[in-house]
C-alpha cells in the first residue's frame, strides 16, 4: 500500500516530466504506459508499480522514510526540479546500506518525489533483496545517527563546497591585498587603542603600610566631606579639594607605581618630541599629562571616601584597607591605559609623517622625471 501511495498520491513528479528528450521520452511512454511516478537506482529504467507491490509484500518487513525541506531551503540548496531530488536519493540509498551494513547489492528501493508547495520531499522505500543475510529491521541509535548525518551532509554539501569557495575567495584576496591591507588593518588597531586602550601590566602587589596609611587618609577625608552636594572634585570645598589632591600626589609617589609612572612621562614626552624639538615644551606637556592623572586618581579618592569606609573592630575605628588596594590598583590601571594611549598616538604621528614623506617623495620623483624628459 505504501509503494502505491507514494508512486499516485496527488503531487507526485511523474518520471516522464523531467525526460526533454523526445527518443527517451517514446521509449519511456513505450515501456511504461500509466506510469505511477516511481523511480528506483537506474535512472534509465523505472520500476513497475505492480512489480514493486508484488515484491514488497512478500517481504516480512520494509523500511520507510522521507527528507523533507522546505521550498526555500531546498531552492537554496540546489534541489529545484525533481530529477535533483532523484540524484539525492541515488547518492544518498548505497550509504543508508553502507551505514545498515547491508550489501549495495542486497538493498532494494524505490522512491517518488513529491512537489508539495512550500515542502518539496521525496520518499523511500526500502527492503532486502531475495536471499539477502538477514537482519533485524529496527535500526540502531548508532546506525541512525551515522545516517542523519550522511543525510545532512548530501544535503549541504553543495552548499559547503559554496561556503568554502567564498572562504578560501576571501582569504586570496586579504593575501592579495598584501601590505597595504595589513597596514590598514594594524592602522585600525592602533586607532582603537588610542580611542580607548586596552592591556598593560597588571596591578604590583601593594606594601601593607601603604594600604593602612591611604587607609587612614580615606577616613579622614571622609570626615571633612560635605554631607551632600555633587561628588566631583570641581564641587569639593577648597580644603576638601586640597586633601583629596594631596593623597593622590601621596599614590602617585609610591615606589610600587614608579615603573608606571615613568613610562607614562616617558610616553607623554616622546609623543611631544614628534611635534617639536624645544624641551620645555616636553615639560609642559608631562605637567598636564600629570595634572590629569592626578586630578582623576583624586577623584577615585573622593569616591572612596564617600563610602566612609571604616567599621568598628574590637572596639577601635579600622581603616578598610580593601577600598585602599581597589584605589591604588585604580591608580595603577590609569597609569597604564594612559601610556598606552600615548604610545597610540605617538605611533599614529609617526605613520602620518612617514605617509606625508612618501607622498612628497612621489611628488618629487615625478617632477624629475618630467624635467629628464
Amino acid at each position: 500500500m505504501h509503494a502505491r501511495y507514494i508512486a499516485t498520491r496527488e503531487g507526485v513528479a511523474r518520471a516522464e516530466e523531467d525526460h526533454p528528450d523526445p527518443t527517451v521520452h517514446a521509449r519511456y511512454l513505450d515501456e511504461r504506459p500509466g506510469s505511477t511516478g516511481l523511480f528506483g537506482p537506474d535512472a534509465t529504467c523505472p520500476p513497475s508499480l505492480d512489480a514493486v507491490e508484488a515484491e514488497v509484500s512478500a517481504q516480512p518487513w520494509h523500511w520507510q522514510a522521507v527528507i523533507s525541506l522546505r521550498e526555500e531551503d531546498a531552492t537554496a540548496l540546489g534541489l529545484r526540479a525533481p530529477p535533483d531530488w532523484r540524484d539525492l536519493a541515488r547518492r544518498v540509498m548505497p550509504q543508508f546500506a553502507l551505514h545498515s551494513g547491508i550489501a549495495e547489492a542486497d538493498l532494494r528501493w524505490v522512491g517518488a518525489v513529491h512537489r508539495k508547495a512550500g515542502q518539496p520531499h521525496v520518499h523511500l522505500l526500502a527492503w532486502l533483496a531475495e536471499g539477502a543475510p538477514p537482519r533485524q529491521p529496527r535500526l540502531q541509535r548508532s546506525e541512525l545517527r551515522d545516517i542523519r548525518r550522511m543525510i545532512a551532509r548530501e544535503l549541504y554539501g553543495p552548499l559547503r563546497a559554496e561556503l568554502a569557495a567564498e572562504r578560501t575567495a576571501q582569504r586570496d584576496l586579504l593575501v592579495a591585498a598584501g601590505r597595504h591591507n595589513l597596514a590598514f588593518l594594524r592602522r585600525v588597531d592602533i586607532e582603537a587603542q588610542a580611542e580607548s586602550p586596552t592591556g598593560g601590566a597588571l596591578p604590583p602587589a601593594f606594601p601593607r603600610t601603604d594600604l593602612t596609611e591611604l587607609g587612614h587618609r580615606i577616613v579622614a577625608l571622609s570626615a571633612q566631606m560635605p554631607d551632600h552636594g555633587r561628588l566631583a572634585l570641581a564641587y569639593m570645598p577648597a580644603d576638601v579639594r586640597e586633601e583629596a589632591r594631596a593623597t593622590a600626589e601621596w599614590i602617585l609617589s609610591r615606589p610600587t607605581l614608579a615603573s608606571a609612572v615613568d613610562g607614562l612621562r616617558e610616553a607623554s614626552r616622546s609623543l611631544t618630541a614628534l611635534y617639536t624639538a624645544q624641551p620645555q615644551a616636553a615639560d609642559a606637556a608631562w605637567a598636564r599629562a600629570h595634572t590629569d592623572v592626578r586630578d582623576r586618581i583624586a577623584q577615585a579618592v573622593l569616591r572612596a571616601a564617600a563610602k566612609q569606609p571604616v567599621r568598628q573592630h574590637r572596639g577601635r575605628m579600622r581603616p578598610e584597607r580593601g577600598l585602599a588596594s581597589q584605589v591604588l590598583s585604580g591608580a595603577h590601571g590609569l597609569l597604564e591605559r594612559e601610556r598606552l594611549r600615548a604610545e597610540a598616538k605617538a605611533e599614529l604621528a609617526r605613520d602620518q609623517a612617514a605617509a606625508r614623506a612618501e607622498v612628497r617623495s612621489q611628488t618629487e620623483r615625478s617632477a624629475q622625471m618630467g624635467t629628464d624628459r
